[in-house]
């Protein structure tokens, strides 16, 4: 065999070990159905009530999931309730310093197929038209009201939510994101981020939001809000990239040192519930914001509508229940076959009338106005949001209320998920092996 024969199959065999080498697949996808299902069965284990616990927000991860029907009586007794609460307060404001209240109460009762301007005869939506109000809760505030005013065409009020799209522009940080004072923080910049994403005039600002996103990630993969890392936080990142359609398991801007920020969320994951920092006991406020955090993000793979937006919502009701088949009666004997009669003559066709004048076209319900001028708005909170409240970064303690509780079989919560590397490796023995025959077999032709 020739020198130059002997050096191109070496440089084959070679090329065959660095293919061998080179990771078909990096990691394997995080397993984020098995915290998804056992997070949904453990918030459906009680009765729901209003509040930012225990309430509007668990009734909402169900629905969206479709484990809660509008027409179950989970969600029917649910409703009930909110009737009488809003017959008791007797107006459609729930609460004079707080339009989160009704923000999360409209998004909770169109998820179940419910008419929220016409609870026992008060309208909720209404109070979120007034901007004043809303504003006070800040940026946050005013997202929850955008949520909720676009969770389904039929609410309107295109004026209103081109204002907050104008407002929630001008508050954005230097450099990108969005906080509730001081530095860009991962919950209100994600929960500012899903309330844009419809809007063409927001595509800037949110892309330089996702960017922030990626840089506060931390090195495991987590996210941490005041200082302390955890899970609801990466919670609400996982919300925002699903509702803009980036895989928050495989996009490299969220995948730290092999861990991604699902697999990160699904660490706090304790066999129930989730914690709400690592290591923790079941938390209501975490599980219930990771349940619809996973909804969000398998709405997502699966192609389904996004998870605020309702417009696929079946109104509760408008689905009949199948009724029992009747039996087949006796067929009756026909009867004579009756004489045609004379066919009429054809009467003269009337001329035409004319063509109706098509009605004024309606005001669009989704397109914002132009991006706000460089003097927009820039008023900065002035009321921090409720303790225990989604729009809070849901960093703090749980409340004296809400004793954390110990995972269902007794044990520490698991490290969760990890990626899994790939066996490349594995093929180098064998590739070894092929180059060394090769050589021998070349030598000995040599001789």
């Amino acid at each position: 065999m020739k020198r130059t024969d002997i050096i191109k199959l070496f440089s084959a065999l070679l090329a065959i070990v660095m293919l061998a080498a080179a990771p078909v697949s990096s990691f394997a996808a995080t397993d984020y159905r098995t915290p998804y299902n056992g997070v949904l069965g453990y918030i459906s284990g009680t009765t729901p009530s209003f509040g930012s616990v225990n309430g509007e927000w668990r009734v909402f991860a169900l629905a969206r999931s479709g484990r809660a029907e509008p027409d179950s009586a989970y969600c029917a007794a649910y409703y009930s309730s909110i009737e009488e609460l809003v017959a008791s307060i007797g107006s459609g404001t729930l609460n004079s310093n707080k339009a989160t209240e009704n923000s999360r109460l409209v998004i909770a009762l169109t998820s179940i197929g419910r008419n929220a301007r016409n609870v026992a005869g008060y309208d909720i939506v209404e109070p979120l038209t007034n901007r004043g109000f809303v504003k006070r809760q800040g940026v946050t505030g005013v997202a929850f009201a955008l949520l909720a005013l676009d969770s389904v065409s039929r609410y309107g009020e295109a004026e209103t939510r081109n204002a907050y799209v104008d407002f929630l522009l001008s508050q954005e940080r230097s450099g990108g994101g969005w906080s509730l004072g001081g530095d860009p923080d991962p919950d209100a910049t994600s929960i500012v981020m899903t309330a844009l994403a419809p809007y063409s005039a927001a595509r800037a600002a949110v892309a330089r939001g996702v960017d922030k996103l990626s840089e506060m990630q931390l090195e495991n993969g987590c996210f941490a809000s005041m200082g302390t890392v955890n899970s609801e936080s990466s919670s609400q990142v996982v919300t925002a990239l699903s509702t803009l359609g980036i895989d928050a398991d495989t996009d490299p801007r969220f995948v730290k040192n092999g861990r991604s920020a699902l697999a990160a969320l699904c660490s706090f994951y304790t066999g129930g519930g989730f914690a709400h920092t690592e290591g923790g006991g079941v938390n209501a406020m975490a599980s219930e914001q990771a349940a619809y955090a996973l909804c969000a993000y398998n709405r997502m793979k699966t192609g389904a509508n996004t998870l605020f937006d309702m417009n696929d919502v079946t109104p509760a009701g408008s689905t009949p229940k199948p009724t029992s088949t009747p039996k087949p009666t006796s067929t009756p004997k026909p009867t004579n076959t009756p004489k045609p009669t004379n066919t009429p003559k054809p009467t003269d066709t009337p001329a035409p009338t004319d063509t109706a004048e098509p009605a004024q076209t309606p005001e669009p319900t989704a397109e914002p106005t132009d991006a706000p001028a460089t003097d927009g708005p820039t008023e900065a909170p002035t009321q921090t949001p409720e303790a225990g409240e989604p729009t809070t970064a849901p960093t703090e303690a749980p409340e004296a209320d809400e004793p954390t509780e110990a995972a269902p079989d007794g044990t520490e919560a698991p490290a969760g998920p990890r990626r899994k590397a790939n066996g490349a490796w594995i093929i180098l023995p064998a590739a070894a092996a092929v180059i060394g025959a090769a050589l021998i077999l070349i030598f000995r032709r040599k001789r």
